[in-house]
């Protein structure tokens, strides 16, 4: 990765040739050494900022300490339930048939997360054009400041799949809010009503995955954990070039509206009241 600190993107296919420099990476890691990888991305607004779960990020870090983290997790995913179900009715959840019986938990952790409840996943996506989008996209506080777009190369040892059929890492035999490790979730999407499932199809369009720790190490950020800070880089953008890219993402396709779907006022509110009565143990 050290070949990639100074790479600079000044335009729109800079964006393109980063993803490539990072297959080239994986190529000759896999080549060379027989060590596979595979390229995941993270795009903020803010350079300069660590990467760390809601939960632990202010304000709503304030007064958070590690050994409650996972309570308030947990009551946070209990609360969004009860409440989606009341207002919006079941079939806004997905609930798949339960493989294992924390299966139910991971589905509904997953979509609390793309509801915008604070919990302690962190999101990461396959798509160097839909986080570059994050990055540069319009905001009050941070349009004349850098951005950054993070790079991290994850070992397939630790990108965990949902079923227990196939031999491979499988993160739903573990309680989420109980873990020893930490790993990349990918999550499967089942098409049968997705638009009828804001949460999911969120995490569909955005071509997410999602980075979960271990509960030692919960509110360390995650470029620097122990390992995974050898494994990410972090890009640069400046306030120009975010104009330049958001403008040809834009008219590429890519939007506020396809990859968030409904984002609303009334929407925003009832998510906001979950973050504030999670917090009550």
């Amino acid at each position: 990765m050290s070949k990639l600190e100074n790479f600079k993107i000044e335009k729109f296919e800079d964006l393109e040739k980063l993803h490539n420099e990072l297959i080239n990476i994986r190529t000759d890691l896999h080549f060379q050494y027989g060590f596979d990888v595979q390229p995941h991305y993270r795009g903020e607004q803010l350079y300069g900022r660590d990467i760390l779960p809601g939960i632990f990020r202010p304000p709503f870090s304030n007064d958070v300490i590690l050994e409650n983290a996972r309570a308030i997790e947990t009551n946070g995913v209990n609360i969004f339930k009860e409440r989606v179900i009341k207002k919006y009715g079941e079939k806004m959840l997905f609930n798949l048939t339960a493989d294992t019986e924390h299966s139910e938990n991971w589905n509904l952790l997953f979509q609390a997360q793309h509801a915008g409840v604070k919990t302690n996943l962190i999101d990461l996506s396959t798509s160097v054009h839909h986080s570059a989008f994050f990055a540069c996209e319009p905001s009050d506080k941070h349009d004349e400041k850098d951005a950054q777009l993070w790079c991290l190369l994850v070992p397939s040892e630790f990108i965990y799949g949902y079923s227990t059929k196939y031999d491979k890492p499988c993160y739903t035999i573990l309680n989420p809010f109980d873990l020893q490790e930490s790993f990349i979730c990918n999550v499967p999407t089942f098409m049968d009503n997705i638009d009828e499932r804001t949460y999911q199809f969120r995490l569909f369009r955005q071509h997410g995955r999602l980075f979960t720790s271990s509960n030692k190490d919960l509110n360390i950020p995650l470029n620097k954990k122990e390992f995974w800070e050898n494994m990410i880089i972090r890009v640069k953008i400046s306030p120009e070039i975010k104009k330049v890219i958001f403008k040809q993402l834009t008219d590429s396709g890519i939007s506020h509206n396809k990859l968030i779907l409904e984002d609303d006022e009334e929407a925003e509110n009832f998510i906001q009241l979950i973050n504030e009565d999670m917090r009550k143990l």
